[in-house]
């Protein structure tokens, strides 16, 4: 009785919450739409739309559609990631994070630029299968780690990271034909006729009457797999339904409006956290409450006190979404990942002084090389010319090697410290930080000098990095749990700089060339300055040799043999985010050098700490430099940024790795 009574007391207040967020929005709806159309001229519009004015017009076919489609968005994506979060017994699953939106945008955009063709069809059937697409790898990459909860949103996470890249480089290149695509998927609402939001919501009817008709049975997967087959469920098939019901959701709104993230993860779980404890109440409360949460974020970013009333609502939805997901995660089980002490390789190489020298010496000679080898005038050359080299491709190239060596250093580092072979500045968050600092930066002063821009940056990486270790120590310093943490955190800078770039201004041109990690525009105060941080880190590298060699020993070990555990991890994080600043002013937020570098070194053997930053620090540096010679002179005259040569490849090895390492 009394957990009787217990229930319908939560039923209420999420009745209430519910009502009261749909009394917000419809207030809010009802201001911005007598600012198209009078209230006292609502009538006509309606009764006779297509004999109005230009206002009527714009409020029977703009707005009004934009409404429901706000509504449909919502309830669509908060069903779907009901629909995941119940197959694969994951609080954390949604569109977003495996990766399924990202999967419907880089379809369209595929087809957009390369068989425009196939849009004939529609965009929903295009949306729908780079989605399914998107998702079975997500599956087959984390079935290594026996396909656990946290496994399979890390793989998700970095699909939507490589992902990103792809459109990004896409984007570049061919900016005429995908430019208008790109900013319609950062989830933008404005509508033009009612066909969308009729189409978007026989789908989402249809797949809340199949959703609703299988609750029952879909209960069931709530239990282990060998107890639903012999209650005489398939559970394979019935999951497979329930994943194809999402996936087809998620992928036609992408199709109508682009990638709106986080939707499907916060509603169910705020839903739960309000009453609605069984699935068949989720199935009724959840789409509602999502419905009614995204309109009123439509409602918001349309007033024109917020950036004008040109923030994308997607992004807007983003950014109060990915808190969500750090909330989350002190909740979701660890384990996807394996201590750092598992090697990779069987074999150990003694990397000696000469060795290293030797190595020195290759990339000095590989520096000559792409200084003198590029594209000129008539093709193909060996250039001589000592002011040309000076004034085009030095100081990009002191820049690029800089850069990749401080991110070799930060890599191995971060990994040493987590004991985490996946762990990199990158994907932790550390250089996201950094372009947090940068944009807060370009709000304060338009007048600024690489100094400056230093000191934003690795301000920006201390506060992230602060922030993960403070939710970090919730989750015990779990290995794959500071991973997402980290990449939930680029999630957010990530939706400021998108609503930076939607404000437009001064600072948009920098933060699109930044974002790209392009080395194209490196001035010479910014490669010294990178270089002086990269000579400076390679000094002081020897100093943390033995605090790293004492922390591979274990905690225990380690505070037994005198170290101050928190003081040195401290220390030495806050040596790698400065590193990581450093890196960022040249190549941007996304290189994976951090993650590559480490790795290649530790497939040759080398797994002794000092030897192993000093090689990572090299193979960085190489990195960097063939990325910036290829992206200068493979599509000659044009450019391709450095950064997102990198990312594309370094998102597939992570993937990669992770899978070896199940």
């Amino acid at each position: 009785m009394a957990k009787a009574r217990g229930r319908g007391i939560n039923q209420y207040v999420l009745a209430f919450f519910v009502l009261l967020v749909g009394l917000l929005g419809a207030l809010l709806a009802a201001d911005n739409l007598q600012r198209v159309l009078p209230v006292s001229d609502w009538p006509a519009a309606l009764t006779t739309p297509l004999s109005g004015s230009i206002e009527e017009l714009l409020f029977v076919f703009a707005a009004l559609p934009r409404l429901a489609v706000a509504f449909l968005c919502g309830a669509a994506l908060s069903l779907s990631g009901l629909l995941f979060q119940q197959s694969l017994r994951n609080g954390l699953a949604e569109p977003t994070t495996l990766g399924t939106s990202a999967g419907a945008q880089a379809s369209l955009l595929l087809a957009l630029v390369f068989a425009p063709g196939l849009l004939d069809v529609g965009q929903a059937p295009i949306a729908i299968g780079g989605a399914a697409i998107a998702t079975a790898a997500v599956f087959a990459i984390s079935a290594g780690a026996g396909r656990s909860p946290i496994s399979i949103i890390l793989a998700g996470l970095v699909v939507n990271l490589t992902l990103g890249t792809i459109c990004a480089i896409i984007v570049l290149l061919y900016p005429e034909r995908s430019e208008d695509l790109a900013q319609w998927q950062t989830g933008r609402l404005e509508q033009t006729s009612w066909g969308p939001a009729f189409g978007l919501m026989f789908c989402l009817l249809l797949a809340w009457a199949i959703a609703a008709l299988l609750c029952r049975a879909l209960r069931l997967l709530e239990m282990d797999d060998t107890v639903v087959t012999s209650l005489g469920m398939k559970p394979a098939w019935l999951r497979g339904l329930s994943l194809a019901i999402a996936i087809v959701v998620a992928g036609s709104v992408v199709a109508t409006v682009g990638t709106i993230g986080f939707v499907g993860l916060a509603v169910p779980a705020l839903a739960r956290a309000l009453g609605a404890r069984d699935l068949r109440s989720l199935i009724i409360w959840a789409p509602l409450l999502g419905g009614l949460l995204v309109v009123l974020a439509d409602q918001i970013v349309q007033l024109p006190a917020i950036a004008n009333g040109q923030l994308p609502t997607g992004t807007f939805v983003s950014l109060l979404g990915a808190p969500v997901l750090l909330v989350l995660l002190s909740r979701a089980r660890s384990g996807a990942i394996r201590s750092q002490t598992q090697q990779m390789t069987s074999h150990r190489i003694r990397l000696m002084p000469k060795h290293l020298a030797g190595c020195a010496v290759v990339l000095s000679a590989f520096v000559i090389i792409t200084l003198a080898v590029g594209h000129g005038p008539a093709g193909w050359e060996w250039s001589t010319d000592v002011n040309l080299i000076a004034r085009w491709r030095l100081m990009r190239v002191v820049g690029a090697v800089s850069a990749g060596v401080l991110l070799g250093i930060s890599g191995v580092l971060v990994q040493r410290v987590t004991a985490n072979p996946m762990a990199s500045p990158e994907v932790m968050g550390i250089s996201a930080g950094a372009t947090l600092g940068a944009i807060a930066l370009l709000f304060v002063s338009t007048s600024y000098t690489s100094g400056d821009l230093l000191i934003a940056c690795a301000t920006g990486s201390l506060l992230v990095t602060a922030a993960m270790v403070i939710l970090g120590r919730r989750a015990n310093f779990a290995p794959d749990r500071i991973i997402l943490i980290g990449i939930a955190l680029s999630a957010i800078v990530g939706a400021v700089g998108a609503f930076v770039v939607a404000v437009g201004g001064p600072a948009r041109g920098l933060l699109l060339t930044w974002f790209s990690g392009s080395t194209y525009r490196v001035t010479s105060d910014q490669a010294i300055t990178v270089a002086v941080l990269a000579a400076i880190a390679l000094l002081v590298v020897p100093l943390l040799n033995r605090p790293l060699e004492l922390l591979g020993l274990g905690e225990d070990s380690a505070r037994s043999l005198g170290l101050r555990i928190s003081h040195t991890r401290g220390a030495i994080i806050l040596y790698s985010a400065i590193a990581t600043a450093g890196a960022t002013i040249i190549v941007g937020p996304a290189s994976f050098v951090g993650l590559l570098a480490p790795h290649m070194v530790r497939q040759f053997g080398i797994t002794r700490t000092l030897p192993q930053i000093f090689a990572a620090a090299l193979a960085g540096g190489v990195l960097m430099l063939t990325a910036d010679w290829l992206g200068r002179t493979l599509i000659f005259p044009w450019q391709m940024p450095a950064g997102l040569l990198t990312a594309l490849i370094g998102g597939p090895v992570f993937l990669y790795t992770m899978r070896q390492r199940g």
